[in-house]
Formats: C-alpha cells, structure tokens, sequence
C-alpha cells in the first residue's frame, strides 16, 4: 500500500512538472531514468557505465542527454527521491497527544549544462507527506509535541504537498584567466565547506560534513521541504586558499510547504577565508569568518528569556559574527588522531537592546584503523552562551540563524543556543558498505534563567512563527542524556538505506514541563534512490 503512495507520488510529481512546458524531446529520458531509479533496475547499471560510449554516466549527474565533440559540454539529467517513515513519541504531559508516525517522498530532478566557463542548473522539487497528526500542538509551554506537530502548525492540514524549485542558477568560471568564479540565482549554501576538495581524502571530508558543516547556515535537508537561499556567491581559489563571500536571503521551508517563497525580509552576508590543509598547519585545515544576519520580518512572535511575548512591529534583529575554525587529520601509531575546534562571537542589535554572545566547540578523536570494524573513538564539548539577566538590557544567548539542527543532536530537540553539551562519540564499519554511528550525549543549559530553545531558523516571513520555540526553564540547567544510533546501508550506486534511532532521558528541565512522561523515542527509516 505504502509503494502504490509513493508510486502515485511521482505521478503526482511528473503531472505537475510537465505542465511547466519542458522540451517535448526531454520527456522519455526523464521517465525511463525515473523508472530505472525506482524499481531497483539501476543495478546492472554499473556494467554498463564502463563502457566508453554509454549514455549513462552517475560521475556526471546521471543520464547525458547531449555532450560535444570536445566533450568539454555536456546536457546531463540526474536526480533523487527519498522516503522516510518516521514514529515519535515525545515527552508527555496529561491528555497530550504525543505518539504518533508520518512519512513523506521528496523527489528532485537536476538538469545540468555544464561547458568550459559555465554551469546552469535547474533542479525542481516535489514534497508530498502523509499522516501528519492533526492533535499533536498542545498548549503553552509544552507546545508542538515532536516534528510531526510542527508540520502540522505550519501547514494545517494532515498531507501537505508542493512542488516548487530547490535550486536553478548560473555559475560563471574562470573569470578573468584566474581560479574565480560567481554563482547567481538560488542555491544549497553551507557553513563550513566553503572549500571542499578531493585530495583532502574521504575521511577529512566526512569528518568536515558531518561535525562543521550546517552550525549557523544550512539548507536543513534532513526535514521534508529543506530550504534554499537566493542571491550571488563568489570565490576564488587556489592550491593554497580559498575566500568565498556571498549575500542571499533564505527561502521558507523546513517545516513549512511553501518552501519557494523568498523570506526578502531576512539578508544573510558572509565571508569566509581558508587556509588550505597544510597550507599554514600540516595536516590541518584553518579558517575565519564573518556572518551578518539581518531579520525585519512582520513576525509578531518573540523568542528569547523575556518570554514569547508579543512583538506588533515585528522582528528587529541585526547580528554580526567574527569566528574560526580548525580541524586537522593525522596519522598515529596503529591509526589516525583526529581534531577540531570552531568558535566564534556575536555582537549587534536584539530588538532594542544590545546583543552580546559566544559559541565554542572542541573535539578529538581516533581511529583504529587495522582493528575489526575500525572503531572510530571521538568526543567533544560544546558551549553556546545564554543569557543570564532579562532585565539587563543586554541579550546574551548565542543566535544560530538559519541552521541545521540534525547533525549536532539526532533527534533535534534542543539547538546550540543557551546549552552546554558533552558527547561521546563511536564509529563503527562491520561491512564494506555499512556504517553505525552511536552517540552519548549529557546536555545542561548554560543559564537557568534564560530558555530552553528548539527550532532550525526562519520559516514565515510573516504571521505569528518566529521559527524557533522557547521553553521555560523552571530555574533548572539539567535538561536530558540523549543515546543515539544511526546506520547507513550503500545497497550500490544508486541506493542507500539509512535507519535511526534515539532516546531521550529527560532530566529536570523537561520534568517540570512533561509531568506524565520524561523520556522520548524516536524511529526513522529511509530510502535513497539516486541516478
């Protein structure tokens, strides 16, 4: 039954995105690519990509519909769907109504042309979830209980579905004769991998990804309708540094379906400077940054330890940020040492009062890399500030700006704003092709009379979401010990299965605000198709 959805999903999907007049002669190659990655076809493909003249080429995008003499242009269309069944069980209080399960498909398509001093890509979306739980929001200060009852505020209906473009832009190369290039339209924008290369090796990337990446601004692609940004970005690079610099303003997304639409109250400039891996430090890569995040939405809510009160002007918020990072990768004895650090300072305008904040990570790790499994050993510290006095006239939580949650917390129920997080961290590769990832984490908030946050930035530009939720502290710092593990499953090229699962143990902070239940589950399996 669940197949025969998904199926109509993309039938769905397929209706609505020939209706935009896309070439005539395009149409089979989108539809037979489309059934290849759905039925599980694609495995034979790989005899097939060996073959010097195949049409079908996964490192360039997918199916090369057109490529020149010079093969220096090539038309390539690529693409991915994902499902994820998802179940929560959220803290409780009485007559909440806090277990319940939704799924969703996400399906993108990617249309690349790419020659000697260009790229364009046009890649439309189609969101489609089933199951929302309609009764999941309760009152203040318990709120949405879950994901599920944040769908549901933001798009009040038990199925939402849209169809919209996640990234269509033009990036101009080689400008002038040098290693400079500009990007202009809308766009995935990452902190942290500004400067991303191969000859770093797979596990400096991964390490990058998975613990810098998506702080403070991301396309949060792990909810449903992820989030995009439109403007330009420049960079220029060489084998020694690379300075990227970009203005854009986010679109809506994440928890909202209306992830097309342009939040042009919200401006986001940025500036980051890399020193290469061993440029400056062998083995290790360093940068600084700077981030402005600019919000005068007509958002009446307020989020910070004032309360959620009302604000009739809307949104007055005006932060800069000044701050670096390192991480480096080197060889030790049977394996490889692992370390990062990444902190900043935030100074600017909070409404109308001053904001003064600071945020700092520290980590270390080590591989085994001739054992067994290869178990990777990693933990760290966390401290995002908060704010110790509402009455001061100085506002001190830590802001994150238009992030991504996810990878800091596998079940997003606190952000980096006001906590203090102590983890451990084991990595394990029993197969080839199969990861387990298991996370401890002891969370404390860093003031017990600001606020416990939870959210991932800016979803309306207007009305009454401000895009993060604050919750009262009771005068309490100890808010819980998360155990997560989290799996991935490389079936081949064009497949991958991913399945999670975290605890919650709630501790003071929510026992004051959940007086049924402390503790919270959450379940999630998902399917990657790609070609």
């Amino acid at each position: 039954m669940r197949c025969q959805q998904v199926m109509q999903s993309i039938y769905i999907f397929f209706q609505a995105f020939l209706k935009i007049r896309m070439p005539r002669l395009c149409t089979v190659p989108i539809l037979c690519a489309f059934f290849f990655a759905s039925t599980g076809e694609t495995q034979a493909m790989p005899g097939r990509c060996e073959s010097s003249d195949s049409s079908y080429s996964l490192e360039h995008g997918g199916v090369q519909l057109y490529q020149s003499q010079d093969k220096q242009t090539r038309l390539t269309l690529g693409g991915e769907v994902i499902a994820r069944y998802e179940y929560w069980q959220w803290f409780a209080a009485p007559a909440d109504k806090n277990e319940y399960s939704y799924w969703f498909q996400r399906t993108r398509l990617a249309l690349k042309l790419n020659s000697k001093h260009f790229d364009f890509l046009v890649e439309p979306q189609y969101v489609h979830m089933f199951g929302l739980p309609d009764d999941a929001v309760s009152r203040a200060p318990q709120g949405p209980l879950g994901m599920g009852g944040l769908y549901y505020l933001h798009n009040e209906r038990e199925d939402p579905y849209r169809l919209g473009f996640y990234q269509a832009y033009l990036r101009l190369r080689d400008l002038f004769h040098q290693d400079i290039s500009v990007k202009v339209g809308r766009f995935a924008y990452s902190d942290g991998l500004e400067a991303v290369s191969g000859a770093d090796g797979i596990k400096f990337n991964t390490l990058k990804n998975m613990r810098l990446s998506d702080r403070l601004i991301s396309t949060f692609d792990w909810s449903a309708f992820s989030r995009s940004f439109d403007g330009a970005l420049l960079a220029y690079t060489n084998r020694h540094i690379n300075f990227t610099t970009s203005l854009f303003y986010p679109t809506r997304g994440g928890w909202d379906k209306r992830f097309n639409n342009q939040i042009r109250d919200i401006q986001i400039i940025t500036a980051t400077l890399t020193a290469k891996r061993g440029a400056l430090l062998p083995g290790a890569e360093l940068a600084g940054f700077y981030y402005k995040y600019k919000d005068k939405r007509k958002v009446t809510q307020r989020i910070d330890n004032c309360g959620s009160i009302a604000c009739p002007e809307g949104v007055d918020i005006d932060i800069h940020m000044l701050g670096g990072r390192l991480i480096g990768l080197y060889g030790l004895g049977p394996g490889q040492l692992d370390v990062l650090a990444w902190g900043g300072a935030q100074f600017g305008d909070w409404y109308e009062i001053d904001h003064r904040a600071f945020a700092f990570d520290c980590e270390a790790g080590y591989q085994f890399i001739g054992l067994p499994w290869k178990p990777w050993l990693r933990m760290g510290y966390y401290i995002g500030s908060g704010d110790d006095d509402p009455g001061d006239g100085d506002h001190g939580t830590f802001f994150q700006m238009a992030p991504g949650t996810r990878k800091y917390e596998l079940l997003p129920f606190y952000d980096l704003m006001n906590v203090k997080d102590l983890f451990f961290q084991l990595i394990l590769r029993p197969l080839e092709r199969m990861t387990i990832r298991t996370e401890y984490h002891c969370i404390r908030l860093s003031e017990s009379r600001d606020r416990w946050y939870m959210g991932s930035g800016p979803t309306q530009e207007r009305e009454s979401v401000f895009g993060y939720l604050a919750r009262p502290t009771n005068g309490q710092t100890d808010l819980a010990r998360e155990l997560d593990i989290i799996s991935d499953i490389t079936v081949n090229q064009h497949c991958k299965l991913l399945f999670s699962y975290s605890h919650i143990f709630g501790r003071d902070v929510i026992s004051k605000i959940y007086t049924s239940h402390h503790d919270a589950d959450f379940f999630s399996v998902e399917v990657e198709l790609k070609f």
